[in-house]
């Protein structure tokens, strides 16, 4: 008899005990899903500080954008056959409208789905130190990285001073979204690609990320000693590797010539340099969880992009391996124009690049 009520208990208990998993299952379901709700809707509203209203994507609208042709016969060693046939516009010689995606590299630009973004480093006085577009391909989950010397000639009409003839003069207006929206135009029609989103950071916040990474490791290639008085800049670095703190890589980025003009390799050596710690700090912050680093940068990063486009790009850049980000100068050389000094971009050349990363 006790056999049977012990048999009879177990069983009432086992059948409680099926009947409770299923319940608290289901509890601990409700649980997570409440956690990641508040912590995507937390994400969110913290992502949406960085966003910018206002900017909208620089496309090419089924031609090449704004073509302003770039006048070249100033330029010392160009002449102006090597001007002839260059600028590319999307009108043909009779000044009919060409039938979209005619051109063939049109069509593959149109129909690429890449996503390009503009960086913008800025200094002191507003100027744009760093400008890099950032490519990503979500079908190969790639990310190309072209750097554009800041020095590039890009003329605008109404702009007719030297310093107003490089590209990085181009972060000009009243507002932010003015400023931006001038330099998504302007790097769109340098490169004759669309350009989706814009981001600033300014150097205070480069330093404070570093920082919060625990510092960077590069190699020095030489002795490096700089001094510039008047915007308080003093770099003195020993060759060798060391590892840089926040403070002291953005001075190793902003190094262009020692003081006694040695190493003046100008921007194209100090955008290898770029390039050497950008991909340093990536791999860093890969590694640690993206979301530990938005509420330092929050203070200095302004972007085009809603919260959803940061946390699609950031699974993206996530899942990423190093090896398939790369890095590309914009091809061209440093060429004098009435006594100013400024990089000239090869198109033909860029054209090249832009059909070889986007193949």
């Amino acid at each position: 008899m006790k056999v049977k009520n012990s048999l009879i208990f177990y069983t009432k208990s086992w059948e409680g005990m099926v009947l409770k998993k299923p319940v608290v299952i289901l509890a601990v379901v409700g649980i997570v899903i409440v956690l990641t709700v508040g912590m995507y809707a937390f994400v969110r509203a913290t992502l949406n500080y960085f966003h910018e209203e206002g900017i909208e994507a620089a496309d090419i609208d089924g031609g090449y954008g704004n073509d302003i042709p770039q006048d070249y016969s100033d330029v010392d060693g160009i002449s102006d056959g090597d001007n002839e046939g260059k600028d590319v516009s999307k009108h043909g010689s009779s000044g009919e409208e060409k039938p979209e995606y005619a051109d063939p590299y049109l069509k593959m630009i149109k129909e690429s789905k890449r996503i390009n973004i503009l960086c913008l480093g800025i200094a002191q006085y507003s100027l744009a130190d760093v400008m890099i577009v950032a490519s990503l391909d979500p079908e190969s989950n790639s990310l190309d990285l072209i750097s554009i010397p800041r020095d590039t000639y890009f003329y605008r009409p109404g702009f007719e001073t030297a310093p107003e003839k490089k590209i990085n003069a181009s972060f000009y207006g009243k507002t932010l979204a003015e400023r931006a929206q001038s330099s998504m135009n302007s790097v769109r029609d340098l490169l004759r690609i669309p350009v989706h989103h814009f981001v600033k950071i300014e150097y205070k916040g480069v330093e404070e990320i570093i920082d919060a990474l625990g510092g960077v490791e590069v190699n020095i290639p030489f002795d490096m000693d700089y001094d510039d008085p008047l915007d308080d800049l003093h770099i003195h670095f020993k060759k060798g590797k060391r590892t840089l703190n926040g403070e002291e890589a953005v001075k190793f980025l902003r190094f262009r010539q020692n003081n006694d003009n040695t190493h003046s390799d100008g921007d194209i050596g100090r955008i290898k340099r770029q390039q050497d710690l950008i991909k340093t700090a990536m791999n860093k912050a890969l590694g640690l969880q993206l979301f530990k680093l938005i509420d330092i940068a929050k203070e200095y990063i302004k972007t085009s992009m809603t919260a959803d486009d940061m946390l699609a790009y950031a699974m993206e850049l996530s899942q990423m391996d190093m090896d398939n980000v790369k890095t590309y100068v914009l091809p061209g050389e440093a060429r004098y124009l009435n006594g100013a000094s400024y990089y000239i971009h090869d198109e033909q050349v860029t054209k090249d690049l832009i059909m070889e990363i986007y193949k």
